[in-house]
């Protein structure tokens, strides 16, 4: 008779290999899960996108950047999609075209500032992966006058060739960031805070009649805007909107307006004339520094105006007729 092993035995066997088996499984999804996730960018195709001759500040910036190598002489869309962050890297810079902006699908933000007083920026293409364009972005880009999104971004458009940023907020749409260009569609409804911010180049603004807000700061140090039409539906200035329009000589006010908040039109030194239709003098405390404008009103308002804690400020206060 032949000698078998015990049956004790043999489950002892199987029950160690299929522990052994389960440790090594165990072991190997341990160590997958924990790998860093890859470091490449997204994956794109290799082209050329920039050269010394065609786009030289932007090779200056992504050489100093570490974008590209410290001697290199061109830029592909290799290098754009592995940018993650601007950083102040535009902050100040004299790049003039930005079309290869598109390139950079890598990133998902742009912080506030992030062109700030980029005198010679004239164009720009926002990337089809941005997700997030923080308020004044493209403040103080006084020779902007070309804006475009990727048509493949899925939060922000430039619709009918808007020359701006448009999104859609509170199911409704909103101006991100313009240009002296820049045309509004008659449904938009918001400006968001600091969109034409340091605009210098900006003369002259049209608001759809059918607009509910205007950011704070909107159009602060646009110095060369003359006119300002607010539209029926707004119901509050809000801090610092038209601050630093020197040139602004004529302000228009909506019979919906409420208040003008904090320094609303302050340093509006050139202003002469104030239009305000309202039957109840809107709050307008510290809204002004400059008292010298003739502010007309309604028939029959002019006392209650000079009456006005703080409309009575102003010293020549006339009846429309």
């Amino acid at each position: 008779m032949e000698n078998q092993t015990p049956f004790y035995k043999q489950i002892w066997f199987l029950g160690g290999v299929a522990a052994l088996v389960i440790f090594v499984l165990c072991f190997l999804g341990i160590n997958y899960v924990s790998q860093p996730d890859s470091d490449e960018g997204p994956d794109v195709e290799e082209e050329q996108i920039a050269t010394l001759e065609s786009n030289e500040p932007l090779i200056m910036i992504a050489r100093a950047q570490g974008w590209i190598e410290p001697d290199a002489t061109e830029m592909t869309s290799i290098d754009a999609a592995a940018v993650d962050s601007l950083g102040e890297a535009f902050v100040k810079s004299n790049i003039k075209s930005f079309k290869e902006f598109r390139y950079f699908v890598g990133l998902k933000e742009i912080k506030s500032g992030a062109f700030a007083h980029a005198d010679q920026l004239m164009e720009i293409v926002i990337p089809s992966q941005v997700v997030t364009i923080e308020d004044g972005a493209l403040a103080y880009c006084p020779a902007l006058e070309s804006i475009a999104v990727d048509t493949a971004n899925a939060h922000y458009d430039s619709r009918g060739d808007c020359n701006g940023i448009v999104c859609t907020w509170k199911g409704k749409l909103m101006l991100v960031a313009g240009c002296k260009n820049t045309k509004m569609s008659d449904n938009m409804r918001y400006i968001a805070p600091q969109a034409f911010k340091g605009c210098t180049s900006l003369t002259k603004i049209v608001f759809p009649e059918r607009m509910e807000s205007i950011g704070a700061e909107a159009f602060m140090d646009c110095t060369a805007l003359k006119e300002v039409e607010i539209p029926q539906g707004v119901r509050f200035v809000e801090e610092g909107t038209f601050m630093g329009c020197k040139s602004l000589t004529q302000v228009t006010l909506p019979k919906s307006i409420e208040r003008l908040h904090q320094d609303a039109f302050k340093g509006c030194s050139s202003l002469v004339t104030i239009i305000c239709p309202k039957k109840y003098t809107p709050v307008i405390e510290n809204a002004f520094d400059n008292y010298n404008a003739t502010v007309r009103v309604p028939k029959g308002l002019e006392n209650k105006y000079f009456s006005d804690k703080y409309w009575k400020y102003f010293k020549d206060v006339r009846e429309m007729e």
